[in-house]
Protein backbone atom coordinates (compact mmCIF):
# COMPACT_ATOMS: atom_id res chain seq x y z
CA UNK A 1 0.00 0.00 0.00
CA UNK A 2 1.62 3.11 -1.04
CA UNK A 3 1.85 5.99 1.56
CA UNK A 4 -0.56 8.32 0.67
CA UNK A 5 -3.13 5.44 0.76
CA UNK A 6 -2.23 4.30 4.54
CA UNK A 7 -1.79 7.88 5.47
CA UNK A 8 -4.62 9.98 3.36
CA UNK A 9 -4.81 13.21 6.24
CA UNK A 10 -1.85 15.24 5.77
CA UNK A 11 -1.39 18.50 7.62
CA UNK A 12 2.44 20.84 7.51
CA UNK A 13 3.39 23.62 9.80
CA UNK A 14 5.98 25.81 9.34
CA UNK A 15 7.22 27.87 12.61
CA UNK A 16 9.05 30.72 11.42
CA UNK A 17 12.43 31.92 13.76
CA UNK A 18 14.49 34.77 14.02
CA UNK A 19 17.70 33.29 14.08
CA UNK A 20 19.00 29.22 12.80
CA UNK A 21 19.88 28.50 16.01
CA UNK A 22 16.52 28.63 17.49
CA UNK A 23 15.07 26.81 14.99
CA UNK A 24 17.63 24.01 15.25
CA UNK A 25 17.08 24.05 18.97
CA UNK A 26 13.16 23.79 18.03
CA UNK A 27 13.17 20.97 15.97
CA UNK A 28 15.77 19.21 18.58
CA UNK A 29 13.52 19.67 21.28
CA UNK A 30 10.15 19.26 19.26
CA UNK A 31 10.97 15.68 17.78
CA UNK A 32 12.08 14.23 20.65
CA UNK A 33 8.91 13.14 21.40
CA UNK A 34 7.97 10.85 18.67
CA UNK A 35 4.46 9.03 18.09
CA UNK A 36 2.65 6.13 19.41
CA UNK A 37 1.92 3.57 17.20
CA UNK A 38 2.32 3.71 13.44
CA UNK A 39 -0.89 5.41 12.80
CA UNK A 40 0.89 8.95 12.76
CA UNK A 41 4.10 10.11 11.06
CA UNK A 42 5.49 13.30 11.99
CA UNK A 43 8.85 14.65 10.09
CA UNK A 44 10.88 17.74 10.77
CA UNK A 45 12.97 19.70 7.93
CA UNK A 46 15.10 22.63 8.78
CA UNK A 47 14.86 25.92 5.91
CA UNK A 48 16.08 29.68 5.26
CA UNK A 49 13.14 32.06 5.08
CA UNK A 50 12.26 32.79 1.55
CA UNK A 51 9.62 35.13 1.99
CA UNK A 52 10.01 39.05 3.26
CA UNK A 53 8.76 39.19 7.15
CA UNK A 54 8.27 42.27 9.78
CA UNK A 55 11.62 41.04 11.18
CA UNK A 56 14.89 42.47 10.44
CA UNK A 57 15.87 41.97 7.28
CA UNK A 58 19.58 42.18 8.48
CA UNK A 59 18.97 38.66 10.17
CA UNK A 60 19.01 35.00 9.15
CA UNK A 61 15.47 33.84 9.83
CA UNK A 62 14.80 30.09 9.51
CA UNK A 63 11.82 28.15 8.95
CA UNK A 64 11.30 24.98 10.74
CA UNK A 65 8.82 22.78 8.80
CA UNK A 66 6.62 19.76 10.53
CA UNK A 67 5.23 17.13 8.03
CA UNK A 68 1.90 15.04 9.86
CA UNK A 69 0.46 12.23 8.15
CA UNK A 70 -2.28 10.07 9.86
CA UNK A 71 -4.88 6.83 9.09
CA UNK A 72 -7.73 8.81 10.65
CA UNK A 73 -8.50 12.21 10.81
CA UNK A 74 -9.19 12.19 14.47
CA UNK A 75 -5.34 10.61 15.06
CA UNK A 76 -3.92 13.62 13.13
CA UNK A 77 -6.03 15.91 15.19
CA UNK A 78 -5.10 14.62 18.54
CA UNK A 79 -1.14 14.81 17.32
CA UNK A 80 -1.66 18.43 16.19
CA UNK A 81 -2.98 18.94 19.49
CA UNK A 82 -0.18 17.54 21.43
CA UNK A 83 2.35 19.65 18.95
CA UNK A 84 1.51 22.23 19.38
CA UNK A 85 0.91 22.07 23.05
CA UNK A 86 4.53 21.17 23.13
CA UNK A 87 5.84 23.93 20.79
CA UNK A 88 3.83 26.88 22.80
CA UNK A 89 5.93 25.30 26.57
CA UNK A 90 9.25 25.91 23.73
CA UNK A 91 8.11 29.11 22.92
CA UNK A 92 7.53 30.47 26.51
CA UNK A 93 10.90 29.08 27.71
CA UNK A 94 12.46 30.63 24.86
CA UNK A 95 10.82 34.17 25.38
CA UNK A 96 11.56 33.43 29.11
CA UNK A 97 15.06 32.47 28.70
CA UNK A 98 16.86 34.41 26.25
Amino acid sequence: MASSEKYPYKCEIEVAFPSPVQARRAKSVLEVDGELGDKVIKTFSLSKSTQASSMDSDDCKSVLFINFEATEARMLRVSLSSFYDALNVYLKCLQEFE
